[in-house]
């Protein structure tokens, strides 16, 4: 039976629809809809993120600001949540301690309470004024950035992950100090 095209009911455009048409329409909905999200979940991988904290170059302030704050909490050693590391007031200076554990990686908090550094994952404890290890498993002490001082007297973390003083011995050495008292 041959159907007129003049009903442009609702009805009337439904009946005109075969079932192998709508297949067809069906298939290829669900095709684009399943390509839509493989794209909204691979897109995101190709944009490049932006280096802000570790890998750049961090001013903390000025040299006299870093000892006094030092003096005013009784060498509590000063965290960079951005660089990932430690400002620890070291035997005649100071130092920028990488927050990376020299055993298996894991991020190293100051513990107040124990008044060490005290990594979570094994149990390592590190020294508040070296960073030197006191017990546990690592190997050797915290890695150390390094620091200089600007022409204006701030003082510049380069936290670069390739570019860290890696302390082999497990002491403390006067020619890892950059900045003096």
């Amino acid at each position: 039976m041959i159907r007129p095209h003049t009903d442009t009911t609702v009805a009337g455009l439904i009946g005109r629809i075969k079932r192998r048409q709508l297949l067809r329409v069906g298939f290829l909905g669900a095709t684009l809809l399943a390509l839509t999200e493989l794209t909204a979940i691979v897109v995101p991988f190709f944009r490049v993120n932006k280096i802000l904290g570790l890998g750049a170059k961090i001013a903390v302030g000025s040299k006299q600001s870093v000892f006094d704050q030092f003096k005013a909490s009784n060498d509590t050693p000063i965290l960079n949540v951005e660089g990932k590391f430690f400002l620890i007031h070291a035997p005649g200076g100071v130092v920028a301690a990488y927050r990376k554990c020299t055993h298996l990686g894991c991020t190293v908090p100051w513990n107040a309470g124990e008044d060490q550094f005290h990594c979570p994952c094994h149990g390592s404890l590190y020294d508040k004024h070296t960073a030197v290890v006191k017990g546990g498993p690592a190997p050797k002490p915290l890695q150390l950035f390094h620091i200089v001082a600007d022409p204006s007297g701030a003082l510049i973390v380069d936290t670069n992950p390739l570019n860290v003083i890696d302390r082999q011995a497990n002491i403390w050495n006067p020619k890892d100090l950059e900045i003096t008292e």
